[in-house]
């Protein structure tokens, strides 16, 4: 991990074949932590201070099954939630399986933001503009500049917001507007070529379903280029 990335992304085995020859990035927003009784939960999910990583190999949850805080998106990935079963089930057409790891196997994930958030009684809130720092999009053209993606698939609005319109390494306003705000194309750094950004609504809510045909229409041209 690097000062800015704490995160390691989940690479699933066959990622660089990818999707129809396309590599996938999914990014979601964050990480939570509900552990509340835990003696570093307030150090942890401190939305000041904005670091996890002291806490990375002792977290009290963790260390007895000999697991690291910083490989939360490869233990997600492999606990299965319902958020990425269903995507899952939709990408899965895309490569002609319903299997749930096969189609993880092709595919990237992380989250955004580099740190736990805190949950408390039992209620995951969402993820705020407070909660985001300079230091995020850092770590995420690292990630973007190891993985070389051509598409990246993004959960959630705020992170939406981030990539797509307040990003220094946007190429085409026009783009977005263009797309119903779905696709824009980035330029970064240490990139092979720009890179395809869409953002569907998140899996988990309703509109996912509601807005899926605007979204599959949009994906499946990026995959067809």
């Amino acid at each position: 991990m690097s000062k800015n990335q704490f995160f390691e992304p989940f690479v699933g085995k066959r990622y660089a074949e990818g999707v129809n020859g396309k590599r996938i990035l999914v990014l979601g927003a964050s990480f939570y932590c509900d552990r509340v009784k835990c003696p570093f939960f307030a150090s942890c999910t401190s939305v000041i201070l904005k670091d996890s990583s002291t806490f990375d190999a002792k977290c009290p949850e963790y260390q007895p099954a000999g697991k690291k805080l910083h490989l939360e998106p490869s233990y997600c990935v492999e606990d299965a939630p319902v958020t990425y079963q269903r995507f899952a089930a939709y990408m899965g057409k895309h490569l002609g399986t319903d299997d749930y790891e096969t189609v993880w196997d092709h595919l990237a994930f992380t989250n955004y933001v580099q740190f736990f958030l805190p949950a408390t009684n039992g209620s995951f809130r969402e993820t705020t503009w407070s909660d985001i720092s300079e230091r995020d999009l850092a770590a995420f053209t690292e990630v973007v500049k190891k993985l070389q993606p051509d598409i990246v698939i993004v959960w959630g609005s705020v992170i939406n917001s981030c990539l797509k319109e307040r990003n220094p390494y946007l190429a085409d306003l026009k783009e977005l507007q263009e797309t119903e705000y779905y696709i824009c194309h980035l330029n970064i750094p240490g990139a092979e070529k720009p890179i395809a950004v869409i953002n569907p609504y998140h899996p988990s809510s309703s509109a996912w379903y509601s807005a899926m045909e605007q979204f599959d229409g949009y994906l499946s041209n990026l995959l067809n280029q």
